[in-house]
């Protein structure tokens, strides 16, 4: 077994139980939670028998110990069977998989739109250090790395949705309706990646084998694409896993602000509804995302950078 497989399988394994632990703490909150999920599923003001309320339990599995009803839940989550929603009374699956296209859009194509722009933004910044296109560039990511993400997203719902009014503000009714919501993602997150990517290229660039290389007369385009950018991509490549979690979290606010049909309304309706089912499913696959990114991301670095193996003892 090679070295990078077996680290692979140690961070693997050392994720499952990881897992196990999110959906103890998940469980337990859930029950914590006000409410009684029996008036949930009873009609509005409706009044029943005692009989008719313990019938609920044994259908719901209520009636069972928490610890049955922690291992029943596990069990079928594992299968991917979240149950059913309380006030839909429709299986929690089907409602994900209704919502989760719409917000992979808004992840996937903010996340790229982010490394695309943010990572030239980046080498020119470090390329220019001191001058005029550094500040501006480094002033500029940084008011949209500290932007909030709920004021950015209502700043561009006034200028481009009430007052010029050439994009819709709500919805997902066409692709313009996607300009908003990406934009409100994906500027902050560029800010962030362009200040990363000056950062690490800054410092591969005071590295001795580069100064050597221009030493040796070689073009500047080739020092800087095939020996400096290389090796800077790597911390930055690693952020594109470890980003991808954090991207979820911040797609609910703007699902919410800009009324968008993903994950992100369904979990803040859930949450109001009191529809315990739902909201214990998306947190769980949000905090799976957040594992197997995490994973992912130490992966991909120890495969770009083998140091991290050898510093781990995995050689």
């Amino acid at each position: 077994m090679s070295a990078l497989l077996r680290y692979t399988v140690k961070k693997i394994l050392i994720g499952i139980p990881v897992i196990f632990l999110v959906t103890i703490i998940l469980f337990s909150i859930m029950q914590l939670m006000p409410g009684d999920p029996i008036d949930l599923l009873l009609p509005p003001g409706s009044r029943v028998s005692e009989e008719k309320i313990q019938e609920i339990k044994r259908t719901w599995g209520l009636d069972k110990p928490l610890i049955i009803q922690y291992f029943y839940w596990v069990s079928h989550i594992l299968r991917g069977d979240f149950g059913y929603s309380f006030v839909t009374k429709l299986p929690v699956s089907n409602l994900l998989y209704a919502r989760i296209p719409y917000t992979l859009q808004l992840m996937l194509t903010s996340q790229a739109l982010a490394f695309l722009i943010g990572i030239p933004l980046g080498v020119a910044a470090a390329l220019r250090r001191g001058r005029f296109t550094d500040s501006l560039i480094m002033v500029g990511t940084a008011v949209l790395w500290s932007t909030p993400g709920y004021w950015l997203g209502l700043m561009l719902m006034l200028a481009f949705g009430f007052y010029l009014r050439v994009l819709p503000i709500s919805g997902a009714f066409s692709p313009a309706s996607m300009v908003l919501p990406v934009a409100t993602l994906t500027l902050p997150y560029l800010g962030m990646v362009a200040r990363l990517m000056r950062t690490e290229m800054l410092e591969v660039l005071g590295e001795d084998y580069i100064r050597t290389a221009w030493a040796k007369g070689l073009p500047s385009r080739r020092v800087v694409l095939r020996h400096a950018l290389r090796n800077a991509l790597i911390p930055v490549t690693v952020l594109f896993f470890l980003n991808l979690p954090w991207m979820l979290g911040g797609a609910v606010v703007v699902e919410i602000i800009f009324a968008w049909p993903g994950m992100g309304t369904l979990l803040y309706n859930s949450i109001v509804m009191q529809d315990y089912p739902v909201v214990m499913a998306i947190i769980f696959i949000i905090a799976v995302l957040t594992v197997i990114c995490n994973t992912l991301g130490d992966v991909v670095s120890a495969f770009l950078d083998p140091r991290i193996r050898l510093e781990k003892g995995e050689y």
